[in-house]
């Protein structure tokens, strides 16, 4: 009977773990589709921003290189510099040419009054004219002057019209000429943009940061050419930074732009920090190929396909919190909380636990 009592013992216990184990199992199967319902979360994310190519307006030789790869520059503060030698000679002649106009337009506005007394005779000598011919016609129709005498006259009144009509064109063209207040002067306007787009390249000799942030891939020295659109450096915009993660289609199920987020980051071991969930991605390439214009069928014979997985934008609340090691780039894990509960408070939890022996790695 002592044998036995030991043996019934042990049974008891191993019933007692094997049911343990089971609730275990049953627990941890349970919860991968309730998390992914009511907790969503990601890792392999990453931090990102908006990333720009500065490049100059203009072509030359640099002349300055004003800061260092992976410098942090404010907007506005000047990059580098191309030698500007030729643009200020470009600015002197469209100024030049701009003074040359105007002088023509002077000159115009002198030429104005002779033109009108020009008119004005021409105006005189066409009443003259028809005078002469007024007093003709009535001597030919009563037969007292013949042809010969009539056609002159008829011509000379033409010849009087023509001059009229020469005459108001040239006034009207040197009144053009001499218009600068309404701005219809096309020698005057084509001189003006000339210089407008000479200062407009001498300023864009000197390059500077478009905004706040930091300059990296510095690949510029002095007396280096460098061509017009041209990349001389890259621009991060911190404003901008986000964070992109990708989340298996079933995640998506109750995830909403606004919804509650947490992020940690491997650079950052132990530290939550608030976010929210900005966008999802309208859609991802399906990699679905056409040969000869017509669709081809997969081929994937796999038991289980890999699950697809859509992008979603993740903007930390107080970006001035991140440390200064997490960067663009840096790996991230994305917790959504769209709703409160067991399960997300749960979640929240392993998240910290996770975020804490991320830490030991």
């Amino acid at each position: 009977m002592e044998a036995v009592a030991p043996a019934n013992k042990s049974r008891r216990k191993a019933r007692i773990f094997g049911l343990g184990v089971l609730v275990a199992l049953g627990a941890l199967i349970a919860w991968y589709p309730l998390s992914d319902h009511y907790a969503p979360y990601a890792t392999g994310a990453s931090i990102t921003a908006n990333v720009t190519q500065i490049a100059p307006r203009v072509a030359g030789p640099i002349q300055h290189v004003l800061i260092a790869d992976n410098a942090e520059v404010t907007a506005g503060q000047p990059l580098f510099q191309i030698d500007d030698t030729t643009f200020k000679m470009d600015v002197a002649q469209a100024q030049a040419q701009l003074d040359q106009a105007l002088n023509s337009v002077t000159a115009g506005v002198a030429a104005i009054p002779a033109a009108e007394a020009k008119l004005s005779q021409a105006k005189v000598a066409l009443i003259t004219a028809e005078q002469d011919l007024d007093r003709a016609t009535q001597l030919h129709e009563k037969g007292l002057m013949p042809i010969a005498r009539f056609t002159p006259i008829e011509a000379n009144y033409q010849t009087a019209g023509l001059n009229v009509a020469a005459a108001t064109a040239e006034l009207e063209r040197v009144k053009l000429s001499a218009s600068t207040a309404d701005g219809n002067n096309p020698n005057l306007r084509a001189a003006q943009a000339a210089l407008d787009r000479a200062q407009f390249a001498l300023v864009n000799t000197t390059i500077v940061a478009p905004a706040d942030g930091y300059v990296s891939n510095l690949s510029l020295a002095e007396g280096q050419f460098v061509a017009a659109g041209t990349p001389a450096m890259t621009f991060i915009n911190p404003a901008t930074q986000m964070v992109i993660a990708d989340l298996r289609e079933n995640q998506l199920l109750n995830v909403r732009a606004g919804d509650r987020a947490i992020v940690i980051f491997e650079a950052a071991p132990g530290q939550q920090f608030e976010a929210t969930v900005e966008s999802i991605a309208w859609g991802i390439n399906s990699g679905r190929t056409s040969v000869n214009g017509l669709a081809q069928s997969s081929n994937d014979t796999r038991w289980f396909p890999p699950a697809r997985k859509v992008p979603v934008r993740v903007t930390i609340n107080d970006m001035s919190a991140l440390p200064p090691n997490v960067r663009l780039g840096s790996e991230a894990s994305v917790l959504i909380l769209p709703d409160e509960g067991f399960v997300p408070t749960l979640a929240r939890g392993l998240l910290r636990v996770s975020s804490l022996l991320s830490g030991f790695n």
